[in-house]
């Protein structure tokens, strides 16, 4: 008998934050609005998605990327060459939520990194960034610009990338700024 026959997995309690933060490349959102296009689950139907922390927020202010966390420690994939990405880094906003309708399925997505809604919210406040590079960097998240090939191979790698990542050199570490090493 395995131990999984033995004790039923238990559900795991997850702490509701009392705020929340959706980043967004459009800086002037008065009202956010559930939208259809769902990557990590097309059957849930149109949901907000918002992370418990700033950090995180941040990374979702940019559009083609590849991004999670390893024990806690945000990080990002980019698919572009650094140069090109800073030339049209326009930055955008993160908008702080009240968590009130938010819920979190902890086996879906990031787990208790990502809380999803079905209605309307209207952000509590706003913190701009004039460049999302920098809201990356300020905040902590370990950015990683690289080539074609190597997305897709961090995008299909069994580990999430990381092997791969730890055999490169973030942005952070390059700039010595909030440079973390990945466990």
């Amino acid at each position: 008998m395995s131990s999984s026959d033995k004790f039923p997995e238990e559900e795991q309690i997850i702490e509701k934050p009392d705020i929340l933060y959706h980043g967004s490349i459009m800086k002037d959102l008065k009202v956010i609005e559930p939208k259809d296009h769902n990557y990590r689950d097309p059957h849930e139907g149109a949901l907000i998605f918002a992370a418990p922390d700033l950090a995180l927020a941040t990374i979702f202010i940019t559009k083609r990327h590849h991004s999670g966390y390893f024990n806690d420690v945000p990080f990002i994939v980019i698919d572009e060459h650094r140069e090109s990405f800073i030339k049209k880094d326009k930055g955008g906003a993160v908008y702080v939520l009240s968590s009130e309708n938010f819920k979190c399925d902890s086996k879906k997505g990031m787990q208790h990194k990502e809380w999803t809604c079905d209605i309307k919210v209207k952000p509590k406040e706003k913190i701009d960034y004039p460049s999302t590079l920098d809201a990356m960097l300020e905040n902590g998240v370990q950015v990683y610009f690289v080539d074609n090939k190597t997305y897709e191979q961090v995008k299909s790698s069994d580990d999430g990338g990381l092997a791969i990542l730890k055999d490169l050199k973030s942005e952070n570490e390059e700039r010595q700024l909030n440079y973390k090493t990945l466990p």
